[in-house]
């Protein structure tokens, strides 16, 4: 491509005439297409406010290792040093804006000028389950295999104006696992649901929240790491109830001719212990006793000849829709 004398030759279908094109010399192709290619990596890349802030460039046809480097913050120059290509600073408040500019010298006396605006603002994100927790239980259920979950964006961002955006009137891109979920995102789509995979892993949950008007814009993310779902076991007491306050953690005593045992699954999905979806399996001393159990609850009586000692027993549950929910329990009966 150095000389022009190479030609492209081709027929002209209406005329029939050889014709001859000259090439452009690639090198002020490029010249003309990418003056000055300033690549500029802002990380965090959606900065919250008060956070340390660091702006790099880059420029792969300038050497900037020699190139005398200038950084403006706010209209006042902070550094200036020949191969400073890396700049930090901090934001301000809330809607505050940013203005950063960078003025580079070259080597040849080229003056190469950006200028990157940056007006902080922050996401959070709250989530939740439809795991199954009992009553008086204090706090939310964790994230399980295969659990369905719902993540919810409550930004808070400050217009040009210095007023705050309407949660409702913002443009939300949310993304799972690096993969922007197009279906739910949108305007207005603070929200996001999702039931998790068969392969124990962590999901990244990541969402970006941008106004229409004026371009504010922040992000935020998540790491949901699945746990496994539990079982404890508790008395129904024929006077008081269920007794949540005191589960079997080991032993219990049987002081009556007989006792009621109720199995709680902890996370499991579902909105009550007895949804149809979960199947319980009951055994005494490796026998098993499910037919004589409703679902979660089994009644045992000690026989009018059993003298004094111990039984084992075990409970176990599945779900047969998420197959990877499932826990087992183990306790003994004295008497």
């Amino acid at each position: 491509f150095v000389s022009q004398k190479f030609c492209i030759f081709g027929f002209a279908l209406l005329a029939g005439v050889l014709f001859c094109t000259p090439l452009t010399p690639l090198h002020a192709q490029l010249m003309t297409a990418i003056p000055d290619a300033l690549e500029i990596e802002v990380s965090p890349s959606r900065p919250g406010p008060n956070t340390l802030v660091s702006v790099t460039v880059k420029n792969y046809s300038t050497d900037l290792d020699r190139a005398t480097i200038a950084w403006f913050l706010n209209g006042k120059q902070m550094q200036k040093a020949i191969g400073l290509n890396r700049f930090e600073f901090r934001t301000g408040s809330l809607g505050t804006p940013s203005s950063i500019d960078i003025v580079i010298v070259t080597v040849s006396g080229r003056t190469i000028r950006k200028n990157i605006p940056i007006r902080p603002g922050e996401v959070d994100l709250v989530w939740e389950t439809s795991g199954y927790t009992p009553p008086f239980y204090k706090g939310r259920s964790p994230y399980v295999n295969q659990g369905f979950v719902t993540v919810v964006a409550i930004p808070n961002l400050l217009g040009v104006n210095g007023k705050k955006l309407s949660a409702k009137n913002l443009v939300y891109k949310w993304s799972m696992d690096g993969v922007v979920q197009g279906s739910d995102s949108g305007y207005g789509k603070d929200s996001f649901s999702f039931l998790g995979t068969l392969l124990p892993k962590a999901t990244e949950i990541s969402v970006e929240v941008s106004s229409m008007a004026d371009g504010t814009r922040a992000s935020a993310d998540l790491e949901l790491d699945p746990e496994r779902p539990s079982i404890l076991v508790y008395q129904d007491d024929p006077i008081y109830g269920v007794l949540y306050n005191k589960a079997l953690l080991d032993t219990f005593t049987l002081s009556n001719d007989e006792a009621t045992f109720v199995a709680v699954p902890y996370y499991f999905s579902g909105k009550t212990p007895a949804v149809t979806h979960l199947d319980y399996l009951w055994s005494m001393n490796g026998a098993d006793i499910s037919g004589v159990a409703k679902k979660n609850r089994v009644t045992l009586r000690r026989s009018g000849q059993a003298e004094a000692g111990s039984v084992g027993v075990s409970v176990g549950i599945e779900n047969s829709r998420n197959i990877l929910q499932n826990a087992g329990y183990d306790f003994s009966i004295s008497f």
